[in-house]
């Protein structure tokens, strides 16, 4: 059953993969769409806030992505962090010197069967991203 269970996981990932690819959108363009939110857009509360993000920015079809952070700042600010606006962690991956706004949303419950329903945590926090060619292409996590 858990062999199941992973070949399922590796067909997702495979699927969302190849969606990407299909988009031709390129690993910065990806990034931006999953993890830039600026100005911030406007909910009633958090929790909408990430169900209604979530959606809009693609993550929950055709299954729910589990979290997802968003960085409420530009790109130009968050791309500073793959120069001088952040130092070398390993490999790829750099960490800011600047705090972020953040709303990091985790979806509730265990299924990742639509529909998608998120908590949300804010915070103003450090962040990891790896960057490649200059520019941001993974959000790895807050520190």
């Amino acid at each position: 059953m858990a062999q199941r269970g992973h070949h399922l996981m590796l067909m997702l990932v495979w699927l969302a993969t190849w969606l990407a690819l299909a988009r031709g959108e390129t690993r910065y363009e990806k990034f931006l769409r999953q993890h830039v939110d600026y100005p911030n857009s406007s909910a009633p509360d958090s929790r909408i806030y990430c169900n209604q993000m979530m959606q809009r920015r693609g993550m929950t079809s055709p299954v729910c992505k589990f979290t997802n952070t968003f960085v409420h700042a530009s790109a130009a600010t968050i791309t500073t962090v793959c120069s001088s606006g952040g130092t070398s962690a390993s490999g790829d991956l750099r960490d800011s010197k600047a705090s972020f706004a953040l709303t990091t949303c985790r979806l509730q419950g265990g299924s990742q069967t639509p529909p998608c329903n998120y908590n949300a945590d804010t915070s103003t926090q450090r962040i990891r991203i790896a960057c490649v060619g200059g520019v941001p292409v993974h959000y790895d996590k807050s520190i």
